[in-house]
């Protein structure tokens, strides 16, 4: 377990240092049994390095898998819904920085907030825009913020365009690791492509 853990954070740091604070993520062909599926790309759309797997039954849950060399994967992230609730999720994810894991949950508290709480007591508020507002050029824009009164932006991603699920997801800080905006990014998603 530990070899693959450094390699793990290995693949991390030279990501990190190659290509900056910049991703892709590209909606995936929707199979039979999966709600949303999603791959996360380099910026150059070079190298593949997370997948993210939800399912969607009577609750929703979702896996973030984190893309080793020779076809393996880790798991690096876990999403489920707390008690059955449409609007609060549970979640735990691996810092690769730390090779610890963090716990916390997000509520959604309007069609555009939702709140990231962390078991530290930390607050991120997560904005999405309706389209086409003036303040956001993006069709589809999503801010993850401080929720303290500095208003930091942490990270966003854009839709690229309305008729393809393309997203550019830019980190602004390193005080948090890229799986926490993944975590974020599926559990928004959720909403936008409901199966029935």
């Amino acid at each position: 377990m530990l070899p693959l853990l450094l390699q793990l954070l290995a693949s991390t740091i030279i990501i990190s240092t190659i290509h900056g604070h910049q991703y892709v993520i590209k909606q995936d062909f929707r199979s039979s049994y999966q709600y949303n599926s999603f791959s996360v790309l380099t910026n150059d759309i070079g190298r593949l390095i997370y997948r993210i797997e939800t399912q969607y039954s009577l609750t929703y849950s979702g896996t973030i898998k984190s893309i080793l060399p020779l076809s393996d994967f880790i798991i690096v992230a876990r999403i489920d819904t707390f008690l059955g609730s449409n609007f609060i999720f549970t979640f735990r994810i691996l810092d690769p920085r730390l090779g610890i894991w963090i716990d916390g949950r997000i509520s959604q508290r309007s069609m555009l907030i939702y709140v990231i709480e962390l078991n530290s007591y930390q607050q991120i508020i997560v904005e999405t825009s309706p389209p086409r507002t003036p303040q956001m050029s993006s069709l589809y824009t999503v801010r993850f913020r401080d929720a303290l009164m500095t208003n930091k932006i942490y990270a966003d991603y854009m839709q690229r365009s309305p008729w393809a699920s393309v997203y550019d997801i830019r980190l602004f800080s390193n005080e948090y690791p890229l799986e926490l905006y993944l975590v974020g990014f599926a559990v928004v998603q959720r909403r936008t492509e409901i199966i029935l």
